[in-house]
This record gives structure tokens, C-alpha cells and sequence, in this order.
């Protein structure tokens, strides 16, 4: 539970610096009814009645924020890890600690203005003081109650938020708490320009007033006058000075802080980072701010998710230009090397085998050929059954897409080496594919319904990649390409022509070549 002991203190603090402000002016103050009053306290025994004064209010200060505190003290007090929160409880308390700071500023007034005016009452009546004494008593009084308000205003808030508000809302979204008082910066500047500025000059003008009325019954010399009210004066400004300064702290790290976390918090997300939220601590619009932000963050963060998942059905490379709008709906037509891969009597090997270790079987032999095929900056289509489509070239353009297909193709052929090496130490029956190339116009766009969308090459450079795949299985040899293939080749590969081949669907023989 977090210590409630710091809010006495504050809100107390603030009390007694009112106290001390208003002591050092009286002593500064140019009227004789303050020398009569010094008289009175120090030689006469008045001091019984100030001594008695200043406690008094300080307890009737202390009982009345307790009060105020209650609700969330009760709170916390019943908060158990082993039991469910009262959501009545919880809704009191987070409404009572949003509205804290300017209740026991209120209250701080209400107390200054009540207890102050029945001691001059008593003054006035029971001791005959005259009219003029109590009401300037009375106003210095009050400028007491103002001055407290206004720091135990800022420091409880401050303090508040930095103990309670993190327990209470930890997600922040403090502006959807209903029956709480919002305070805009605006207001909040106002407030700090009231009590660095309007205060020493009600202080200043009433002291003139007062002083000014003095004079007139009992005329004073004018050197005298003057000296007495630049005396006061340069009191007032030097003290009004500080004070200003620390009320200038608080309202400035009641802004500063929060934006500066924003900022950090904001550029760990423009690096990527989207595991971290800002902590909102007001309701202000800098707690709004903040809300907007977590909210931004997290639909940022679903977006990156999607993306990511979107990457692991389509190629990265694919995922961005569709998410981009860069592939035109009506297609591109671009020049293209395709590759289908297909494994070698993978019915019998199914029929032979559980589901679970098929499906385990075909990821690590995908997840190995996908990787040679990356590595030379192709792209894999899509999955069929056994088959492998990918395709060199397209959507990101590449001048050596039929080396990079032929490099990847030697690459798969390593990789499967070196999968059914593991395969064969497990007891497990090798793999074999058959490897197609062909290079050709290809339209490259995205195919499907207007509400469903793939990705897809279309043409008879695809159709023919493929039926060179199946020509392997007749040829037995695990790499074919086609003569177009190779005319687009700009490096030097070990490979054999072989006589023209037909293939299914094509009137003419194909010249295809083994890549040894």
C-alpha cells in the first residue's frame, strides 16, 4: 500500500510556508497597528492566542483531508491479491484521486476563511480591537489560505502522481473516469500566473490601502512613508519571487515530464518497438495525448503483427508491394525466370507414413529449399501439395534473374544433400525433386475475386516452367532449364543440351538443357 504520509506532509508544508510568508511580511509591514500587535504578543501574553491559532488550524487542515483521503485509503486498505477488487471501491478511489489535489486546496480556502473569521469576530467583539486591525488580520488570513491552496495544490498532484495514479491506472485512460474535475493546461497556467503574480499584488494593494488609511488619521512623515513601503515591497517581490520559481518547477514538470516521455517513447517505436505504452498520470490534454498515443501504438503494433503474419504467407517482398499498392489490379507485364520444384514419389512416402510426420517432413524440406531460394533473391509463390513455384525477377526487378534461378536451383540440390544426410541418421527414407526453369514475359499482377485477392504470375512462360518440372521425371535428373533460360544467362554454368522434348500442352519441342 502506498504511504499516505506524503500527502500530511505536503499539504501541512504548504501551510506552514503560508504561514512563514505572511509572518516575514507582517514584520515588514508599515502600519502601526502591527507594532501595537508585536507589543501585544510579545509583552501582553497575546502570543497564548497566535499559538493556540496556528495548531488549530493545522489539525482542522489535517482531519479534513483525511476525510478527503478516505476513499482511497479504504481502498487500498481492502485490496487483497487473493480476492477479487470491489469495482465500487475501485471507481470511488480512482475518482477521489483524480479530484484530491483541488479538494484539499478548497478546503485549505474554506478552512481560512472560516477559522481566521471567528478569531477577529472574538477580536473585534470580546476584545474591542478596532474595526480596521481585524479586517486587515482577516485579509492577511486569507492571503494565507491562497498561498497554501495554491502550493498544496501542485505538490499533492505532483506527489499523486507519482504514487497513486500508477496503482490506479495502470492503463491509463484517466479521461474516462466519470464525476472527475478536468483541468486544462490552460486553467493550469492561469493558476501558476495567479499565485506568482496576482497574490503579491493583492498583498502589495491592500497593504497600500491599508496603509494609506493609517495615514490619514495619523499623518507621517513622507521620507518615513516611502522608505516603510519600499522596505515591504522589495520583501514582497524577493519572497513572491521564489515562491514563483518553485510553483514554476511543478507546473513545468507537470507538462514537461509527460511530453518528454512521449517523445522517448515515440522514438522506441519509430526503431521498431512496440512493446512499450506511455504512462498517462492526468486527465488533462497531455493524459489524452497520452491515451491517443498507447492507442496509436497498439494499432501500430496490430498492423506489424498482421504484416509479419501476412509475411509468412506471401514473401516479405510480395507483402510490401501489395500493402504499398505498387501491383497494379489490371497486372505488369515484365520479363521473368520461373522455378517449379516438386519432390519424387511423395504419394507413396504420404501413404507410408503418419499426417503429423508428412506435414513435419514437407516444413523442413520447404524450409530448406525456401532458404536457397532467398538466398539468391527469389521469391516463393506459393505452396502446392509438393511443389515449390518461385520466381526471379518479379515484383522487384533483378537484371540477373536467370543466373540467380540456375544458382538457386544448385543451391536446393546442396540443401537436399545435406537434409537427407540428416534424414538418413534418423533411419528416415531420402527425399528427391525435379527442378524446372524457364525464362519469359510473364503478366504480374493480383488475380481472385474483387473482395479476395492473390498474388499470381499468368502466361505461357509459367505453364512451360512447370511442364519442364514434370520432364524431369522422364529424364531423370533433378535440374532442367529451358533454351531461353539459358540465352539470358550472363555467367558460365557446367549444363548439357539434350535433344528437343515434347511437353503436354505445347505444339512444338522444347530444347532443354541438365545442369550437371
Amino acid at each position: 500500500m502506498p504511504s499516505f504520509i506524503g500527502f500530511y506532509v505536503r499539504n501541512l508544508g504548504a501551510n506552514l510556508l503560508g504561514f512563514t510568508v505572511i509572518a516575514i511580511l507582517n514584520s515588514f509591514t508599515p502600519l502601526e497597528f502591527f507594532r501595537m500587535q508585536r507589543a501585544f504578543i510579545f509583552t501582553e501574553g497575546g502570543w497564548k492566542q497566535f499559538f493556540f491559532f496556528y495548531p488549530l488550524v493545522l489539525l482542522l487542515v489535517g482531519l479534513l483531508q483525511y476525510r478527503s483521503q478516505n476513499p482511497v485509503h479504504r481502498f487500498f486498505a481492502c485490496r487483497s491479491p487473493d480476492e477479487p477488487l470491489d469495482p465500487v471501491l475501485e471507481e470511488k478511489a480512482r475518482r477521489r484521486t483524480l479530484n484530491l489535489p483541488l479538494i484539499i486546496a478548497l478546503t485549505n480556502v474554506a478552512v481560512y476563511l472560516f477559522v481566521p473569521g471567528c478569531m477577529v469576530l472574538s477580536f473585534y467583539f470580546l476584545q474591542g480591537l478596532p474595526l480596521k486591525t481585524c479586517l486587515f488580520i482577516y485579509f492577511r488570513s486569507i492571503m494565507i489560505g491562497l498561498i497554501a491552496a495554491g502550493f498544496s495544490f501542485f505538490l499533492i498532484e505532483d506527489y499523486s502522481r507519482r504514487t497513486l495514479v500508477p496503482i490506479l491506472f495502470p492503463k491509463g485512460r484517466l479521461t474516462a473516469i466519470p464525476g472527475t474535475l478536468k483541468i486544462p493546461i490552460a486553467r493550469r497556467i492561469r493558476a501558476l500566473y495567479g499565485a506568482g503574480t496576482l497574490n503579491p499584488m493583492i498583498l502589495l494593494v491592500g497593504t497600500l490601502l491599508f496603509t494609506a488609511l493609517e495615514a490619514r488619521e495619523a499623518p507621517v512623515r513622507i521620507e518615513t512613508f516611502v522608505r516603510d513601503i519600499l522596505i515591504f515591497t522589495l520583501i514582497l517581490c524577493s519572497v513572491f519571487v521564489i515562491l514563483a520559481f518553485r510553483l514554476n518547477s511543478l507546473v513545468q514538470n507537470s507538462i514537461k515530464n509527460p511530453i518528454g516521455e512521449m517523445l522517448k517513447i515515440i522514438g522506441n517505436v519509430k526503431n521498431g518497438d512496440f512493446s512499450q505504452r506511455i504512462q498517462v498520470l492526468s486527465n488533462d490534454e497531455i493524459g489524452t495525448l497520452g491515451d491517443a498515443g498507447n492507442n496509436m501504438i497498439a494499432g501500430l503494433a496490430e498492423r506489424e503483427q498482421i504484416r509479419d503474419t501476412f509475411g509468412k504467407y506471401v514473401t516479405p517482398e510480395i507483402r510490401d508491394q501489395i500493402l504499398s499498392g505498387r501491383i497494379p489490379l489490371q497486372g505488369d507485364r515484365q520479363v521473368a525466370t520461373l522455378l517449379f520444384s516438386d519432390l519424387r514419389n511423395f504419394t507413396n512416402y504420404v501413404e507410408a507414413n503418419e499426417p503429423e510426420e508428412v506435414i513435419k517432413s514437407m516444413r523442413e524440406y520447404f524450409t530448406a529449399m525456401q532458404a536457397s531460394i532467398r538466398k539468391h533473391d527469389g521469391l516463393v509463390l506459393q505452396y502446392v501439395g509438393d511443389e515449390i513455384e518461385a520466381v526471379f525477377g518479379v515484383p522487384l526487378k533483378i537484371g540477373d534473374h536467370a543466373d540467380r534461378a540456375v544458382g538457386a536451383a544448385l543451391d536446393m540440390r546442396k540443401n537436399l544433400e545435406e537434409l537427407n544426410a540428416k534424414r538418413a541418421r534418423l533411419g528416415k527414407p531420402p527425399f528427391r525433386h525435379g527442378i524446372g526453369i524457364h525464362t519469359g514475359p510473364v503478366l504480374a499482377g493480383n488475380t481472385g475475386s474483387d473482395d479476395r485477392l492473390s498474388y499470381a504470375l499468368i502466361g505461357d512462360t509459367v505453364n512451360l516452367a512447370s511442364r519442364i518440372g514434370d520432364l524431369t521425371k522422364a529424364m531423370r535428373w533433378d535440374i532442367l532449364v529451358s533454351h531461353e533460360t539459358t540465352s539470358h544467362l550472363t555467367s558460365s554454368f557446367e549444363m548439357k543440351k539434350e535433344d528437343p522434348q515434347n511437353v503436354k500442352g505445347f505444339s512444338k519441342a522444347i530444347t532443354v538443357y541438365k545442369i550437371l
